[in-house]
This record gives structure tokens, C-alpha cells and sequence, in this order.
């Protein structure tokens, strides 16, 4: 999801100046283990980052920080499970604590489990009225529960809270571009390239905005300075590539939309939308058993997605295979009926 809100050390070091001592425990063998974890974590390095966070712990139970670390570690292995049970585990021992609270709303965030990441933040907020990680998740979760007004009032408070923190403009750009207010949209996300001009996830927006109004020539070029930005410095967004290749889809040039499809995928490889979009330019290249790969893949992702199900129905068909073609346009139609209508 483009959306998501990493805590990782900003949290522990909060937690640090909370944490509680007592009981034996090897803090010189701890410490060393939890450097080694943060140095594997940097270079997403996160089984290994799991494994030495545990370790640090195990070392030294007083140090209690070290399992909100570990709980970010495990979301980036996508062991949401995991992590949420180890940011429980760290607000058993220290009750109340902020990041331990926000490690646990984050689990859940990214596990999709937005009402109880909302609840947990509401808790935040109720002590701490103007707490930015959690009017963020907050605005973040009634975001993505399609509560555009709620999300507004949350993004506008944490502008009142923090003028300069650039996730305020540009989720209110999002929002503005989910309500087809396309003008008000590229303000915000104009005023987050002023506050920052390295924003690359404000210049795929505009691009996605540019491509709202059809000027699809300006559209590729917001998209390509994004991804000129997170080329080498952001190797986990796949968003701008994915958008790329969207574009580049409907001005017909399907080879260099299946090459930016497969950077996006090479990217994030758990996005059902990367492997859509590869799937669809391989279709229209007429690499037909390919195209079929790609979208088994796009919909094995994610089952409440549409999109590759239709054309999965086509494929089925051409290859001779029609009972599987039909069970995929009945799926497709029965998600399609209950799915609303939302823009990327």
C-alpha cells in the first residue's frame, strides 16, 4: 500500500527514554546485537534484522525498546501477525506507553486491520492531542475505510498541530484526487514540493493529476522525475513505475509498459497491480502464456481485485481452457458488484 507509515527507530528511541530497568541481563552483548539488527535492517536485511532484534532481547529483557524494533522488523517480513503479538508483548510490560502504542497501531495498519489500528491511535490522541505518528495513521486508516471527510479533518488537524510536516498536504492532495476536485489536489501536492523539492511521491501524484486532465505527455514527465528520485535512494516505491506504465499502456506502447511493469514488481513484489499491468502489456505483445503467468499472480495477490480476473477470462479463453474462463469473468463480476470505484 503507497500509503504506509514506518516507525522503526524514531519509536525505539522514544521507547528508550521510557524504559523500565531491573533483573540481570548482558546489555554490552544486547547493544551489539541490536546494531548488527539496525545495520541489517538498513540494508533490508529483515530476517536477519528479526533474528539479532530477538537475540538483543533475549540478551537483556530489561532493554524492553528492543521488541517495538523487532515488531517493525517483522512488519517488513509481512509477519503482521507476529509483529502485532510483539508490540502487545512490549505493552504488557510497559502499559501505556506511547510507542509501544503506535508499534502496535502501525502492525495493524499494515496488516489492514484499520479499525483496530484507528482504536488504538484514538488512545494515543486522547493523551496526547496533537501526537503527529498517530494523526497520521489516523487520517491514514479513515482514508483507506473510504471516510474522505473524516480523513480531511484529521490531515487538516495535524497541519494545525505541525504547519511544515509535508504528509498533511499530500494526503489532502490524496484526498482531493479520490473526489475528482483534481485543482485541489495539485495545490497540495505543489505546496508539499515547497516544503520539500524532493517529494517524489508529490510529483507521481501530479502526474497522476496531469493524466486526470489528459495531458498525458506532462503526466509522464511527473512520473519520470519520481522515478528519476527513488531510482537509487527509495528501492521499496513501485508506485511511479506502476503508474508509468498505466500511461504508457494507453498511448500503446506496450514494451516499454511491460519494462516499467516489471521494475514496479521487481519493487514490491506482494502488489497485484504490478503484475496486472505486466500481464496486460504481455497481452498486448501476444506473449500469451506469459500474460497468464502474470495475472495469476496479479490475482492469487489480492482476491478482492478485478482487474486481472476479466482478462484472465480472455486468456482462459484463447487457450482452449473455457470452464476456467468462465469460473474467472463470474469471480470477476461478483467482486466487481461489491467493489466501489476508486482512482490510484
Amino acid at each position: 500500500m503507497a500509503y504506509l507509515v514506518m516507525l522503526s527507530l524514531v519509536l525505539a528511541s522514544f521507547a528508550a527514554a521510557q524504559q523500565q530497568q531491573g533483573g540481570a541481563c548482558d546489555p554490552v552483548r544486547s547493544m551489539s546485537l541490536r546494531e548488527s539488527a539496525r545495520g541489517a535492517f538498513e540494508k533490508r536485511q529483515y530476517d536477519v534484522a528479526a533474528r539479532q532484534f530477538q537475540q538483543a532481547f533475549d540478551a537483556c529483557p530489561t532493554q524492553r525498546d528492543t521488541l517495538i524494533e523487532l515488531s517493525d522488523a517483522y512488519v517488513h517480513r509481512r509477519e503482521f501477525q507476529q509483529a502485532i503479538h510483539t508490540a502487545q508483548q512490549f505493552l504488557e510490560l510497559q502499559p501505556g506507553s506511547t510507542p509501544g502504542r503506535l508499534a502496535l497501531a502501525n502492525a495493524y495498519f499494515m496488516a489492514q486491520r484499520f479499525t483496530d489500528a484507528l482504536q488504538i491511535t484514538n488512545q494515543v490522541l486522547k493523551a496526547e492531542s496533537g501526537q503527529a505518528s498517530a494523526l497520521k495513521l489516523k487520517g491514514n486508516c479513515e482514508y483507506l475505510l473510504g471516510n474522505y471527510a473524516q480523513a480531511e479533518d484529521t490531515f487538516i488537524d495535524l497541519l494545525d498541530h505541525h504547519p511544515n510536516d509535508e504528509e498533511g498536504p499530500y494526503m489532502l492532495g490524496r484526498i482531493y484526487y479520490q473526489q475528482s476536485r483534481i485543482d485541489h489536489a495539485m495545490g497540495q501536492f505543489e505546496r508539499v514540493l515547497k516544503l520539500n523539492p524532493q517529494a517524489y511521491k508529490a510529483y507521481d501524484n501530479l502526474g497522476l493529476c496531469y493524466q486526470a486532465k489528459g495531458e498525458t505527455d506532462r503526466a509522464m514527465r511527473y512520473f519520470l522525475t519520481s522515478i528519476k528520485l527513488v531510482e537509487k535512494d527509495h528501492p521499496d516505491y513501485d508506485l511511479a513505475y506502476a503508474n508509468l506504465a498505466e500511461v504508457l499502456l494507453e498511448t500503446g506502447d506496450a514494451g516499454k509498459a511491460y519494462a516499467a511493469a516489471s521494475k514496479a514488481a521487481d519493487r514490491n513484489p506482494y502488489s497485484a497491480r504490478n503484475f496486472y499491468l505486466g500481464g496486460k502489456a504481455l497481452c498486448k505483445l501476444e506473449k500469451i502464456d506469459l500474460c497468464m503467468n502474470w495475472l495469476e499472480r496479479s490475482a492469487s495477490l489480492d482476491a478482492n481485485y478485478p482487474e486481472p480476473l476479466y482478462l484472465l477470462a480472455r486468456v482462459y479463453s484463447q487457450l482452449g481452457k473455457e470452464e476456467k474462463s468462465r469460473q474467472a469473468l463470474e469471480k470477476f463480476r461478483e467482486i466487481k458488484a461489491k467493489t466501489p470505484a476508486t482512482k490510484r
